[in-house]
Order: C-alpha cells, then sequence, then structure tokens
C-alpha cells in the first residue's frame, strides 16, 4: 500500500473532513490521480504499431505520484544554474510557539519567514563586505522535519562571495562571513522585529502570542555551514520540493496504521491521521517555497555568466537547452511514450475520454478487458 492506496482507502474521511478548499482538493487529487477518475488519452504510433491509454496526471504540487520527474528536472536545471565553487548552507528556523497558528496565517507565516531570512542575509553581507558585491542565493522552504511532523524553516544555499560589479571580479568573503556566534544575533532582532508587525496586524492573537515573542527571544534559531559541494545540498533540496519528502521505502501499512521509518527513528500513525500530518504540509494558492536572489535571479543572467567565466566547471545559461528553475515552478504533464517505443515515431492522440469511460478503440480492439499499463510496459521493454 502506497501514498496513494491510504488517500483512496480514506476517501469518506477526505471528502467529509473540515478542510480548506485548497487542502480538500488536494487530497482528492493525490486520491484521484491517474486513476479512472481522471480523463484520459490514447496515443498511438503512426505506422500501428504500439498504441497506449493514460488516464491523466492531476500535476498538483503536493501528489508524490506524478512529480517525481518535475524533481529531477529541478535538480538538473538548478546544478545547471549555481557557480562551481565554495557557498554557504544555511538555515532558519521559526520559533515553536508558533506553530499553532501557523496554519490559519500560513501565507502570511511563510512570508514572513522568507523575509527575516533574506533581511538577516542582506546585513551580514554589508557587515561583511566594504564593496558593493553581488552574491547568489537559493532560498526553499521545508515545513517538515524528519519523520514529516509540523516543522517549518527555511534552507538556503548561497555563494561565499559576490560578484563586483565594477570589474568583473569574483571577491570572497571574509572567513568568519555566517559565523554562528557572530551573527545569530542579527537574526534574533530581525525576527522578532517581524513577528511584532505580524502581531499589529494580527491583534487577534491575544496578549499570550505578544508574551511569547519576548520569552522566546534567545530560542530563534539560525545556523550555518561552509561547503565545497553544493550539489550534494540541491540533492537534499529536491526530496522535498514537489511531491512529499517522504520515499514509499520509508512507510510500513497496514489495515489500519503507517508507520514512518527514517534511518533508527520512528513513528506509528492511524491512517486518517497520517493524512492529517500529511495535509499541513500543503500550501496554500500562490504560495512559492523556492525564490532565488542575486546572480541566481532569472532577471540577473548577464551578470551569472560573467561570474561563471571566473569559475571552471561551471554551466553557461546561454546554451538553449539551459532553463532557469523558476521556470520550472509551474508543474506539466508528462507522457511516457512520446515517441513509439518500436519505429521512434512521434505518437499521435487518436482519443480523449471522459472518467471512468474506456477509449472505443480499446472496446473494439479488446472487448471488455483491455491489457492494463504494465502489458504496454512489457511491450516497450
Amino acid at each position: 500500500m502506497d501514498i496513494q492506496d491510504i488517500f483512496i482507502k480514506n476517501i469518506d474521511f477526505i471528502q467529509s473532513a473540515n478542510l480548506p478548499k485548497h487542502v480538500k482538493k488536494t487530497a482528492l487529487d493525490i486520491a484521484q490521480c491517474r486513476t479512472n477518475a481522471m480523463n484520459g488519452h490514447l496515443y498511438q504510433c503512426p505506422e500501428e504499431h504500439f498504441s497506449v491509454f493514460l488516464r491523466n496526471s492531476c500535476n498538483n504540487r503536493f501528489c508524490p505520484k506524478c512529480q517525481y520527474r518535475n524533481k529531477d528536472l529541478w535538480n538538473v536545471a538548478t546544478k545547471n544554474l549555481i557557480i562551481n565553487t565554495d557557498h554557504y548552507h544555511l538555515v532558519f528556523k521559526l520559533p515553536t510557539f508558533c506553530y499553532p497558528y501557523v496554519t490559519t496565517f500560513y501565507k502570511d507565516f511563510v512570508n514572513l519567514l522568507f523575509e527575516a531570512s533574506k533581511k538577516t542575509i542582506y546585513r551580514i553581507l554589508k557587515l561583511s563586505f566594504d564593496k558593493n558585491v553581488i552574491p547568489g542565493f537559493i532560498m526553499v522552504l521545508h515545513t517538515h522535519g524528519k519523520l514529516n511532523q509540523f516543522h517549518p524553516h527555511i534552507h538556503v544555499l548561497i555563494t561565499d562571495g559576490g560578484l563586483d560589479k565594477t570589474n568583473n571580479n569574483w571577491v570572497l568573503s571574509q572567513n568568519n562571513l555566517f559565523d554562528f556566534y557572530q551573527f545569530n544575533s542579527i537574526y534574533q532582532i530581525i525576527l522578532k522585529k517581524e513577528l511584532f508587525a505580524f502581531y499589529k496586524n494580527h491583534t487577534s492573537l491575544g496578549n499570550s502570542f505578544l508574551e511569547q515573542i519576548n520569552s522566546n527571544y534567545k530560542m530563534f534559531a539560525f545556523t550555518s555551514e561552509k561547503i565545497s559541494d553544493p550539489y550534494h545540498v540541491i540533492d537534499y533540496f529536491t526530496k522535498s520540493i514537489k511531491g512529499s519528502n517522504l520515499k514509499e521505502q520509508d512507510l510500513n501499512t497496514d489495515d489500519n496504521l503507517v508507520s514512518i521509518n527514517i534511518g533508527n527513528i520512528s513513528s506509528q500513525l492511524s491512517q486518517k491521521n497520517f493524512i492529517k500530518r500529511y495535509l499541513l504540509h500543503v500550501l496554500p494558492l500562490g504560495t512559492k517555497s523556492i525564490r532565488y536572489f542575486g546572480i541566481y535571479s532569472h532577471k540577473a543572467k548577464k551578470c551569472l555568466n560573467s561570474a561563471k567565466l571566473l569559475f571552471p566547471g561551471s554551466s553557461n545559461l546561454d546554451s538553449i537547452t539551459s532553463i532557469h528553475p523558476e521556470n520550472l515552478e509551474h508543474e506539466f504533464d508528462y507522457l511516457p511514450y512520446k515517441f513509439c517505443p518500436i519505429c521512434k515515431k512521434h505518437m499521435i492522440l487518436i482519443e480523449k475520454t471522459l472518467p471512468f469511460q474506456m477509449p472505443l478503440y480499446v472496446e473494439h480492439t479488446f472487448g471488455d478487458q483491455p491489457p492494463n499499463i504494465e502489458f504496454f510496459n512489457s511491450i516497450a521493454a
């Protein structure tokens, strides 16, 4: 039983649950993805060597079944984007007293966390350089801990140094750039100001929230690590950017329970509580979980390519096939059989069907028991 099977089995619970509209839609999308509840398309080789009938993917960015390819595309595009040089891996955390309020004001808290993290980075850079240099950094929101529990935080991959536009030189940072002991207080101060501003716009949270901002002042966490290989950090980011951070091999399920096993830690939940925990990570519509700044912004292609000339082994974005990863934010359906596996000619669409309908071509050819996708996969292999 995989994640989709759990959602399918509990479809009545999902339908009756008091969930935000976009969250309920995500749950139903996961349950229905590539099943007979979706529209279908029948593709055929122009020489009639091969035909395949496929149900549509839901294309929901939180669906684990249809986002694996988008993960791979983002991974390749991001590795092609970055400079082959030292980076820092930073983590900015939200204080735990905010957790009970986050899902009620989800978009506001996400933007608050991004804004506080970004301001901290720019403040540190200003203190560390005597020149106007442009670094490159990518910010990625994670809302989960290892066992998929709710734990919102920001990961940042940022260059060690930046481009000096006046002479197209790369300026290295000081050795203590993003040093935890020196700069953690900067994040504490900035996040505290952001939380106060948030409270002024949402006074309904009450005095207890205001008191928590002050009492938890020393608990706002910022960590950093200098790394010589930024590509493995991108691999880490890729696990969680689309679909789910959970892998099927991390789960053991029976008729009632789901066990999440990561390394030497585990958690056992009822199937309904597993669904509730999974849906805590569904962001509001229009909320970006990945953001790009400095020379890694899609608007800074010229500066980025100037910087890459200084670092052998870095890819150049002038390549026609290079796509900025921000342009992959919009999910798309993927046709696994774009070309006939026998003659390699382009497959053509010959019929569309509505949910729960069988294509007339299939019915005329195979009767009321057509072969399943495994049959077509075996032919293609």
